[in-house]
């Protein structure tokens, strides 16, 4: 009975940060027979000793991910009987794909879903109109009814804090920032953005599929320049890496970079449509 108590005792929940190429993999939760990001992150815990099994380790992620889009801040968590340290550095010697760079000791009811905020990124090439990007993602933010801009068919409310673009580093980014996103919102958004700014639609046209919703569609922009940035809770996830960790985040940001240059042409179908 000691002994049990004392292992017992040992196991304690893990929020672990994670970062990915989605183009690697066919979306990110798991799929019978193909390589998914879900699955490679429970293989390598697994591999590594951290947890027995995604089950009785009560093994959550904070956000699904479609195919082909990335994160630098995509969170897991799960119960192991390893500190957040060493499950870090023992995960990024096994796993193939996903990087772990940031990991805490957390409650045992944490939930990896219940974030206080979400925080994407769209990135283009510079040469956009940013100025009437950002007016017409501005129109987004609040509350809304979304429902025009996912594939739900009844009222679908939800906030978004942020919804900005603005000229960095030589291209265009597009912020967005809520609690939670429908499947496919940001990039819906995206695509009516890019059709305001090519002037096939106006922001009045925005609005009103927002406050008087028949059904519009304003098109799905691609997934490979869109990042998940970061995923953020009351409790904070503390950084613990090496440089060759910090060498793949810095590699995986320069090549969300040049991905989003090499789809420019992709993007510019939904101007034109």
């Amino acid at each position: 009975f000691y002994i049990i108590r004392r292992i017992h005792a040992a196991v304690q929940r893990i929020a672990m940060k994670i970062a990915y190429d989605g183009e690697a993999f066919h979306g990110q939760a798991r799929q019978p027979g193909l390589r998914t990001v879900e699955g490679e992150t429970i293989h390598a815990l697994v591999r590594t000793g951290a947890i027995r099994d995604a089950r009785s380790a009560r093994f959550q992620s904070a956000s699904r991910t479609d195919r082909g889009v990335s994160a630098l801040g995509n969170v897991v968590a799960f119960d192991s009987q390893r500190t957040p340290t060493a499950a870090v550095r023992s995960f990024n010697a096994k796993s193939g794909g996903v990087w772990a760079w940031a990991a805490a000791s957390v409650p045992d009811d944490f939930s990896a879903r219940g974030a206080r905020e979400r925080w994407y990124r769209y990135l283009l090439p510079a040469g956009h109109d940013v100025a009437t990007l950002d007016t017409a993602l501005r129109t987004f933010e609040g509350e809304h009814d979304f429902r025009n801009f996912t594939r739900d068919r009844v009222r679908t409310s939800a906030r978004i804090d942020i919804a900005r673009a603005k000229a960095d580093g030589g291209g265009t980014v597009l912020d967005f920032k809520a609690p939670s996103f429908r499947w496919n919102l940001v990039r819906r958004l995206v695509a009516a953005a890019l059709r305001v700014e090519a002037g096939a639609v106006r922001v009045s046209d925005l609005k009103e599929a927002l406050e008087r919703p028949p059904r519009r569609d304003f098109g799905l922009a691609p997934a490979e320049p869109l990042t998940l940035m970061d995923v953020s809770y009351d409790i904070p996830i503390l950084r613990v890496t090496d440089p060759t960790t910090e060498a793949r985040l810095r590699r995986l940001q320069v090549e969300r970079v040049r991905g989003a240059n090499l789809m420019e042409k992709i993007v510019e179908k939904f101007g034109r449509s």
